[in-house]
């Protein structure tokens, strides 16, 4: 026995001039900012500060880098260093908390040591 069925409706697509188009790049700063915070540092670094003048802008502000986190996965721990770095004097004196995983040598923590020697170790 054949058994004929009928497709599913499908949704009714507003036409474009109905559509709501929201550009993200009108962001007010501050909502930008917590955002872009939320990004990892070799991403701010690398990539979001490419997006647009006002992303630029945003990943310029030392505000930004009051914490770094970085963690290196698939980028070599001397390219990872050097990002780091630039991170560090990103901050300009902001600096509050600085994480490092995987790449960190007597070098670097010295170089974050000479710049900002109220950060203390915590156990």
């Amino acid at each position: 026995m054949l058994k004929l069925t009928m497709p599913p409706k499908s949704k009714k697509v507003k036409p474009k001039q109905q559509r709501q188009v929201r550009n993200w790049f009108n962001l007010p700063s501050d909502i930008a900012m917590n955002i872009l915070q939320r990004v990892n540092a070799l991403d701010l670094l690398q990539n979001a500060r490419k997006v647009c003048p006002a992303w630029r802008k945003i990943c310029m502000d030392p505000a930004m880098w009051r914490v770094i986190y970085m963690e290196s996965h698939l980028v070599e721990p001397l390219a990872c260093k050097k990002i780091c770095k630039l991170a560090v004097r990103r901050s300009k004196g902001q600096l509050v908390d600085i994480t490092i995983v995987r790449f960190c040598d007597y070098e670097l923590l010295k170089y974050v040591a000479d710049r900002y020697d109220c950060l203390l170790q915590q156990p």
